[in-house]
């Protein structure tokens, strides 16, 4: 498995590579046989390279690609859901929080109001709100 990998990930490979090493490296990827993940900033060399690509950029992640995988693309039917619920590298249950619109804090800004008013106690989530918001 180690002799023939399934999947290469090659981080900023074409750093430091003068043009003949650019067109070695991108001939070697053109002819292997498996996966290649490749983190770059080289938007010229990817794009000659990589029918489909993530493109992270101040913060969100858009898919891209050649016309014959975009056309692929459309054809399918892809639905994404929030992500709500996440697990770190120990099992441990990472909670996410939600962020709420301006009704929706005014609304749990009159729920603390009241829960502080009428001396009831307050859940974490309700506690979280009143440090973070001073009330």
């Amino acid at each position: 498995m180690w002799d023939q990998p399934h999947i290469l990930i090659l981080d900023e490979p074409t750093n430091y590579l003068d043009r003949e090493s650019l067109g070695a490296l991108a001939s070697a990827i053109e002819v292997y046989e498996g996966g290649v993940i490749m983190i770059t900033h080289n938007d010229s060399f990817c794009r000659q390279l990589c029918p489909e690509r993530w493109v992270l950029e101040k913060g969100v992640l858009n898919t891209e690609g050649d016309i014959e995988w975009m056309n692929k693309l459309a054809d399918q039917s892809i639905e994404f859901k929030a992500v709500e619920e996440m697990v770190d590298s120990n099992g441990n249950k990472v909670v996410i929080k939600k962020k709420l619109n301006a009704k929706e804090k005014k609304k749990m800004k009159k729920a603390i109001m009241d829960k502080i008013k009428n001396d009831e106690d307050l859940n974490d989530e309700e506690t979280e709100y009143a440090i973070e918001y001073n009330l």
